[in-house]
């Protein structure tokens, strides 16, 4: 009986451990703050507006263009967000380290946004999109590329000026030059199709030249020829790349 009890008050003994003796998470474990809540589009955007604006919260604004839209944001607010951007002359010029510009940036996530939001672009914003990206486009490549096909031409004129009737020298000019500068051209003006076709008139110049080097008795000439052809097929390499960001956006419709 007696050994009875003693278990039974063992038992019913209440627990002295509190929540304090219960050891916490790691702190490693916790979610920072910072990344719970992520940043207020609009607050980058004001972010912008500041003097010594950095790149990187360029970079910043841009990467939230491209989230999707948060749970108390809708269409018409981000698409009022975008036409304020795009207002912005200042605005629309800013760069990031990587050359994404804030401009064109805005009005590609506006058309992303669709119908009838697209339709608000109005042509001044548009032009102005345009003509930064076209004074931000990359010239590399194009006076190397001019340079090698005016001296491939000096060297096809030096074989054939003196043998070709006047009314073809004109002629010969317009085919060993205006292919390069339709192609450079075409690059700079943000006209991919027209680029192309270009540029492969300008490989297939140069095929000719190494062509016509094969089919002379004279080794000079067959030395000549065959350097211009090397020279024009070195100004095609050199204007190969043709714009990086496509097309133009298309204007929009009234």
């Amino acid at each position: 009986m007696t050994r009875l009890m003693g278990m039974e008050r063992l038992r019913s003994t209440p627990s002295t451990a509190t929540s304090e003796d219960v050891p916490s998470l790691p702190s490693a474990l916790e979610v920072p703050d910072n990344r719970r809540q992520a940043v207020p589009l609009l607050d980058r955007l004001n972010a912008l507006r500041s003097e010594g604006v950095t790149p990187d919260e360029v970079a910043s604004f841009l990467d939230g263009l491209v989230r999707p839209l948060g749970p108390e944001e809708s269409p018409r607010s981000r698409a009022d967000l975008l036409l304020k951007v795009l207002e912005d002359e200042r605005l629309c010029t800013l760069t990031t380290s990587d050359g994404r510009q804030v401009g064109g940036a805005a009005l590609e996530a506006l058309q992303e946004l669709g119908f009838p939001f697209a339709l608000e672009v109005t042509p001044t914003m548009l032009a102005r999109v345009r003509e930064h990206q076209a004074a931000a486009r990359p010239m590399t490549g194009i006076p190397g590329g001019l340079g090698a096909a005016v001296a491939s031409a000096a060297l096809v004129w030096a074989v054939y000026l003196p043998t070709v009737p006047a009314e073809y020298k004109i002629w010969l000019s317009v085919l060993l030059l205006g292919p390069v500068a339709i192609s450079a051209l075409a690059r700079w003006g943000d006209l991919p199709s027209l680029h192309r076709i270009a540029n492969l008139a300008q490989w297939l110049v140069g095929l000719a030249c190494l062509l016509a080097a094969f089919n002379t008795e004279k080794v000079s000439t067959t030395l000549t020829l065959g350097f211009a052809g090397v020279l024009a097929h070195l100004s095609a390499w050199l204007l190969r790349n043709g714009p990086s960001k496509g097309p133009p956006p298309p204007e929009p419709e009234r």
